[in-house]
């Protein structure tokens, strides 16, 4: 369990930390279904990636944004492979303290999937991915990045819960009654007196913003 948090949690300290990557040949990506593989890269910008599933990703790097990306069609896809994902959708390539990470963002910059570099198996990953979807009522979204695999079948009102649960970690002093009368059943939630002096890490900022799309695609 130790390594499995090695891989994922190691990820946040501040935005104004990350660091900007380059997609290279070779490369493994896991999405918390399957593990993508780059194959090549044409002409310097142009990533190709597929998984064992015949699926196919492919990236074209932005000119003069380091890190930047933009998913576009590929050879044999008809649509976009991931849930709330448009052609044209930009894809940020970051690190943060030792992980790198795609995400998959919305036009207002907010994510709405990750996928995580990885020198595992594809077997090793799913393991992981299961440890986290295990513990995902312990207070994981505050440690580790989450995907849309792991939120697929959860109800939409669980969904509302597990958002509310990263601010309720933090103390945060909510107005609903039902998130009042939930998290107050809980021995580890203390209600604070300054929403407004709260930070999030990035992995929770992250994690909020894909809960959320997950949310808006039920509706």
């Amino acid at each position: 369990m130790k390594r499995v948090l090695s891989i994922i949690a190691l990820c946040v300290c501040a935005v104004c930390s990350m660091q900007a990557q380059t997609i290279k040949q070779g490369d493994k990506f896991f999405d918390g279904s399957s593990l993508w593989t780059v194959k090549e890269i044409r002409m310097g910008k142009i990533v190709y990636m597929t998984n064992s599933h015949d699926g196919e990703i492919t990236l074209e790097k932005v000119a003069k944004k380091a890190g930047e990306y933009k998913l576009i069609p590929s050879r044999q896809a008809d649509e976009p492979l991931f849930r709330g994902v448009k052609w044209g959708c930009r894809v940020q390539y970051v690190r943060q303290e030792g992980m790198y990470f795609l995400a998959f963002r919305k036009a207002n910059g907010d994510a709405i999937d990750i996928m995580y570099l990885t020198p595992d198996s594809e077997e090793y990953c799913l393991e992981q991915q299961e440890e986290i979807t295990n513990k995902l009522s312990e207070g994981i979204t505050s440690q580790s990045l989450i995907n849309r695999t792991i939120l697929f079948d959860m109800p939409k009102d669980k969904l509302r819960i597990l958002r509310n649960e990263i601010m309720a970690r933090h103390g945060y002093r909510f107005q609903a009654k039902d998130l009042q009368e939930y998290f107050g059943k809980q021995s580890w939630y203390h209600p604070g007196k300054n929403n407004k002096a709260i930070k999030l890490s990035v992995i929770e900022q992250i994690n909020m913003q894909i809960i959320k799309s997950e949310e808006a695609d039920r509706e």
